[in-house]
C-alpha cells in the first residue's frame, strides 16, 4: 500500500471511528475511490488499533479507574466509587456480549458486505434516519442509573454496527439515548463499550497476521504511521462528537449520512464491486 493511500484512510479511520457517520462505511467507499476492492484487513486492524489508542488516552481516568475496581482496595480508596466503577464493569462486559457472538458468527459475512458498495449506501442511509430519531432523544440517566436492560439495549446497537455503514458510535450513542441516558452519559458509555470490541477484533485479527495472512504489502513503518495518524484523527473526533451530542447537532451527521448514502445507492461510484 502506498503512503499516500494509508494516510489518507488512516485519516478517514480515525475521523469517523467516533463521529457517527460509520468508519467501516467510509474506508469501504474510500477504498474504492483509491482502487482497492476493500482496504487490506491487516491495515483495518493497524488503524483501528491507532482508534483504540485514542479511547484509551482520552477515557484513562474512567479505564483507570475500572482497573483499581477489581483490584485490592488501597488505604483511603473511596469504596463507594470502586464498588460503582465494578458495577460499570460488568454492565460493559454484558454490553460487549452481542457484538462479541455476532462477530465470531459472521465474520466471512461482514467482511464480504465491504465490497457490496450499495449496501453500505443503504447502510449510511439507515444511520442517518437514526441520527435524524436521536436528536430528539435524551433523558436524564447517569452512570448509577444504569442497569442491565440499558446495557444489553446498547450492546445490541453495536452488533448492528458490524454492518458496514452502520455506525458504531452513532447506534450505541442512540441506544443509549433512547434508554434515557444524558447527553453527557451516552457517548460516555458508548466509547468505554467500544474498548473491549475494538481490542478483541484486533487480537483476533493479529492472529491471522501471525499465522501468515498479512497483505503482501504489509510494510511495518507505513502501518505504523497510518496507526498514529488515526489515533491523533480519533482523538480529536471523540471531542467534537461529545460535543455536538450535547449540543443535539446530530441532525448535522445525519444529513451528511443521507447524502453519503444516497449516492452511493444511485450511482454505485461507477464500481460494480
Amino acid at each position: 500500500m502506498q503512503l499516500t493511500d494509508a494516510l489518507i484512510l488512516a485519516l478517514i479511520q480515525g475521523a469517523t471511528e467516533f463521529l457517527p457517520v460509520s468508519s467501516s462505511g467510509h474506508l469501504a467507499i474510500a477504498g474504492k475511490l483509491l482502487g482497492m476492492h476493500q482496504a487490506p484487513l491487516d491495515f483495518v486492524v493497524t488503524v483501528h488499533f491507532g482508534t483504540l489508542l485514542a479511547v484509551l488516552v482520552y477515557y484513562r481516568d474512567d479505564l483507570v479507574a475500572l482497573a483499581r475496581s477489581v483490584l485490592p482496595a488501597r488505604a483511603g480508596s473511596d469504596a463507594a466509587e470502586r464498588a460503582q466503577y465494578r458495577r460499570l464493569l460488568a454492565l460493559l462486559l454484558v454490553g460487549t456480549v452481542p457484538a462479541a457472538i455476532a462477530g465470531y458468527l459472521l465474520e466471512d459475512t461482514v467482511g464480504a458486505a465491504f465490497g457490496d458498495i450499495r449496501l453500505v449506501g443503504v447502510a449510511l442511509v439507515v444511520t442517518g434516519l437514526l441520527l435524524a430519531v436521536a436528536s430528539r432523544l435524551g433523558g436524564l440517566r447517569q452512570m448509577p442509573q444504569t442497569g442491565l436492560r440499558q446495557a444489553v439495549v446498547v450492546g445490541l446497537c453495536q452488533a448492528v454496527a458490524l454492518i458496514p455503514g452502520i455506525s458504531r458510535s452513532g447506534t450505541t450513542i442512540v441506544g443509549g439515548l433512547g434508554c434515557g441516558f444524558s447527553r453527557e452519559w451516552a457517548p460516555r458509555f458508548a466509547f468505554l463499550l467500544s474498548v473491549p470490541v475494538i481490542a478483541g477484533g484486533s487480537a483476533v485479527h493479529l492472529m491471522h497476521m501471525l499465522a501468515g495472512a498479512a497483505s503482501p504489502d504489509f510494510s511495518p513503518g507505513v502501518y505504523g504511521l497510518a496507526a498514529l495518524v488515526a489515533a491523533a484523527s480519533g482523538y480529536l473526533a471523540i471531542i467534537s462528537v461529545i460535543n455536538s451530542v450535547k449540543r443535539g447537532n446530530l441532525l448535522y451527521f445525519s444529513a451528511y449520512c443521507l447524502l453519503i448514502g444516497f449516492t452511493a445507492i444511485a450511482s454505485g461510484f461507477g464500481f460494480t464491486g
